[in-house]
């Protein structure tokens, strides 16, 4: 079954919900998984590049205006980590659950490191030493264990139909 805009829209909103008032009773350590994130490189994996990119910018942008500092950067950040993930879907076996764990830490490194260099070009004062702390933190491991569960759910509800011919 193929992920249609509304069911994307659907993902988007629960998404925001959930982050918004579940996810700041989850902190362990003062850190918090990235939802937004883990879905990015879940649809991005499963429905490629295009689909993930734009996910990715929607997602930024209601984001950015209910929760950010400065309007258009996690919508950029998400929509080039969505895009360069959905380039990998052609290329690996997306089936391996390996690939949305390490997916997922890889983005999740790309994503705070982009986030305090876009900052420090905004004039936001960030010391090193914090912004070293956060794009190696815990949340890392939040969203690795995340994507793994996301991943197998969705696997479940979005079936990519398959021809078999022979035994099973």
């Amino acid at each position: 079954m193929a992920i249609t805009t509304l069911t994307l829209i659907i993902i988007i909103l629960i998404n925001i919900v959930f982050q918004s008032s579940i996810l700041p009773y989850l902190t362990l350590f003062g850190f918090m998984p990235n939802t937004g994130l883990v879905l990015i490189v879940i649809i991005a994996l499963r429905q490629g590049k295009y689909y993930g990119g734009f996910f990715g910018l929607g997602l930024g942008l209601i984001q950015d205006i209910l929760f950010g500092q400065a309007i258009g950067v996690n919508a950029l950040i998400f929509f080039i980590l969505g895009y360069t993930i959905g380039l990998i879907q052609d290329v690996l076996d997306i089936e391996n659950i390996i690939i949305p764990i390490l997916s997922s830490a890889l983005g999740t490194i790309f994503y705070n490191f982009s986030f305090y260099i876009i900052m420090f070009f905004l004039s936001v004062d960030i010391p090193t030493e914090v912004m070293m702390k956060n794009v190696f933190s815990l949340e890392i491991l939040y969203n690795v264990i995340l994507a793994a569960l996301v991943y197998k759910l969705f696997s479940k509800i979005f079936v990519i139909p398959s021809l078999r011919f022979g035994k099973r």
